[in-house]
């Protein structure tokens, strides 16, 4: 998470809390700006690591000690004007494979350029540079979300925005071994959140549970008018794109889950 004093001073840092044994840990104060925009667990490698960037234009991937959430690997660096820059938590990652994928975005005049990316882990210390794959999606400027279910059917659920005004919020399966084509004009997009009038998706998370083969989304919306944000708790049946349920949250409820990356660790 950035902790931030006045406008320009700020630190990054790694929290870890843990809901059954209220235990937390915290990293040394050692980033100096930036955010992430991925956290990895590897069960197989009992590994961390994650992505942020550093001064907007440089993304660093490194590896994360389990205990103390210091650095202790970097993995790589790039560079954004070359691969664009990550937006929202939009990546999945096979640690049977060992690759991750990511939908980044970029301006290009007169609108947002979404990219797919694969970089392969396999080629850390071997090579510089692991990116494999690197192409444009036409239309699609950015998606907000990507589930991956590595247990089962190995599909990407996306969510997506469509509109030119009032955006709604829609969800498709993507396969990864097809290099990101998405079905944007397909019958497989399945309505996930009806924004109203004023009401703009400020944010947005998601929390894969293979177990029930559900995927928990945690929205934020913003009204234009009053800059009020509401929270909304959404679970989805991942195979059916079903949902199963639709609450709303207050503050105290889903406290700056921004910050956070969620993890179910299965027993």
């Amino acid at each position: 998470m950035p902790i931030q004093c006045a406008t320009s001073f700020q630190r990054l840092l790694l929290f870890s809390y843990n809901y059954e044994t209220k235990a937390y840990r915290q990293s040394k104060w050692i980033l100096k700006d930036g955010g992430f925009h991925f956290l990895y667990y590897d069960p197989l490698r009992k590994r961390l690591f994650g992505l942020r960037d550093k001064s907007t234009f440089t993304n660093i991937i490194e590896e994360y000690d389990t205990v103390t959430l210091d650095v202790i690997k970097g993995y790589t660096k790039q560079d954004g004007e070359k691969y664009a820059f990550p937006f929202a938590w939009c990546s999945s990652f096979d640690y049977n494979e060992n690759w991750v994928i990511q939908v980044r975005t970029r301006f290009e005049n007169p609108s947002v350029i979404a990219y797919w990316i694969k970089m392969d882990l396999n080629l850390v210390g071997k090579k510089e540079d692991i990116v494999t794959e690197f192409h444009l999606m036409p239309d699609v400027h950015n998606f907000l979300t990507m589930t991956y279910d590595i247990q089962k059917t190995k599909l990407i659920l996306c969510t997506w925005q469509h509109g030119s005004i009032e955006r709604n919020l829609f969800m498709f399966h993507l396969d990864p071994k097809k290099n990101g084509t998405f079905p944007y004009r397909n019958e497989s997009l399945v309505m996930l959140f009806e924004t109203s009038e004023n009401q703009d998706i400020e944010l947005m998370k998601d929390v894969w549970n293979p177990k029930k083969r559900e995927v928990l989304f945690m929205i934020q919306t913003r009204n234009d008018e009053t800059l009020k944000t509401t929270n909304y708790m959404l679970r989805v049946q991942f195979d059916t794109l079903n949902v199963l349920e639709k609450v709303q949250l207050t503050d105290e409820q889903l406290p700056l889950f921004e910050l956070w990356e969620y993890f179910y660790l299965q027993e």
